[in-house]
C-alpha cells in the first residue's frame, strides 16, 4: 500500500501545499505524534513510525516552498532510518530504534518549538 493510499489526508495536504508555510512543523510533528500513538495502542507496527520521515520528505525539497525547523528536520531525517538493520546488530538508525525513543526525541524537538503534543 502506498503513502498516498495509508495517508491521503496528510499526503494531499502536503503535496497540494494546503497547510500555510508557518504551520508546517506542527503539522509534521503531530501526524508523528499520531503514528506513536497509533503504535502504541496496537493499530500500527512499529515499523510505520518511519512514515513520518517518507510524509514529510516532500517538505524537505527546497521547491517544496515550507522550511523545516534544523530540529525537526533532523528528526525526520532519523525517521527514515528507523529500525533499519544490517543484520549482525550493527544498526544504520540514528538515535532512534524503538518507539519509546522516538517519543523522547519527538518531545524534545516539540519543546523547542513550544509545541504541545500532549503525549
Amino acid at each position: 500500500m502506498s503513502l498516498k493510499e495509508m495517508y491521503p489526508k496528510e499526503w494531499d495536504d502536503i503535496t497540494s501545499r494546503k497547510i500555510p508555510k508557518k504551520e508546517i512543523n506542527e503539522y509534521l510533528l503531530r501526524f508523528v505524534a499520531r503514528l506513536l500513538k497509533e503504535v502504541k495502542s496496537g493499530k500500527r507496527k512499529d515499523i510505520n513510525l518511519g512514515d513520518g520521515f517518507s510524509i514529510g520528505k516532500f517538505t524537505m525539497n527546497k521547491k517544496s516552498g515550507y522550511h523545516l525547523d534544523k530540529d525537526l528536520y533532523d528528526f525526520l531525517e532519523d525517521l527514515g532510518d528507523y529500525q533499519m538493520d544490517l543484520g549482525e546488530g550493527d544498526n544504520l538508525g540514528g538515535s532512534m530504534n524503538s518507539p519509546k525513543e522516538v517519543e523522547s526525541e519527538l518531545k524534545k524537538v516539540a519543546k523547542k518549538l513550544g509545541i504541545n503534543l500532549e503525549l
